[in-house]
């Protein structure tokens, strides 16, 4: 389970509810129907019209897999395995296959059965993941991009709720005791415009910053994984392969890796 989104979900909801409940003396007018109503009705009416069904189910099934899911990106532990799957390589090719965990990356897998299966060669190895990452970077974009689209309208129907409250606020003002009623009548008619920044500001944007992140580390994982497996098939050296690949680790990412303190001298020459 990925911890950090799930304490964010909650930390979300824990201040949604404190400042309800501390900003005034009557928190049953935040359940007004109209305005939630609107916004997640509204909402949900135009993600239909912008996106078909299955697009949208394939993007909250994505939210579910990325946000909620564990994060698996361990740039460390799969360029060690790279570098090992390459001694077995040049010892060996044949017991390749045998030597791939279960767990390891599917982009990896995937590059095993093109050099063991099929046998292609290193240009071969190189232009075919290339594809697949340029495909897998798309798609991530496409999925980004339905809730990044979608972030777009709660504002917009607070906005609409806001309105229409006040023009109903406002045909009363002629009736008797309409000045006792304009505090209640626009407090009503902002609840719409809170819950719209609320949905947009406190989970969808969110939402989609975290996917857009989570789609960045997997693809930097494929870049690395490509690279190695482009030079095990050349038969470079091992030594070779891992330093090539940790360059593109910074030197943070390096000393969380190897489990270094922050301030080691190490450390300080790397940065």
């Amino acid at each position: 389970m990925n911890k950090a989104g799930m304490l964010g979900m909650i930390t979300a909801m824990g201040i949604l509810a404190f400042a309800i409940l501390d900003s005034t003396k009557n928190a049953k007018i935040f359940l007004d129907p109209h305005g939630i109503v609107i916004v997640v009705g509204g909402t949900l009416t135009v993600a239909l019209l912008s996106f078909s069904f299955r697009k949208l189910y394939l993007a909250f099934k994505v939210f579910l897999r990325k946000m909620l899911g564990r994060e698996k990106d361990d740039y460390m532990g799969t360029i060690k395995l790279i570098v090992e799957l390459a001694e077995v390589y040049r010892a060996n090719p044949k017991n390749l296959e045998a030597t791939v965990p279960a767990n390891a990356h599917p982009f990896l897998k995937d590059a095993i059965k093109l050099i063991v299966g099929y046998g292609f060669s290193a240009d071969e190895v190189d232009e075919i993941l290339g594809n697949a990452l340029k495909g897998k970077s798309k798609r991530d974009e496409e999925e980004n991009r339905v809730w990044h689209t979608i972030a777009r309208f709660p504002p917009a129907f607070g906005l609409l709720g806001a309105t229409l409250g006040m023009i109903a606020l406002l045909q009363t003002l002629g009736e008797p005791g309409a000045q006792d009623r304009i505090g209640p009548a626009m407090a009503t008619a902002l609840v719409a415009t809170f819950y719209g920044l609320v949905v947009a500001n406190l989970f969808l944007l969110p939402i989609a910053e975290k996917l857009a992140a989570v789609a960045t580390s997997d693809k930097n994982v494929r870049v690395v994984i490509k690279a190695g497996m482009v030079m095990m098939v050349e038969k470079r050296h091992p030594t070779f392969i891992a330093e090539y690949l940790q360059s593109y680790l910074s030197p943070t990412q390096k000393q969380l890796a190897e489990g270094a303190p922050r301030d080691s001298k190490r450390g300080a020459r790397a940065a």
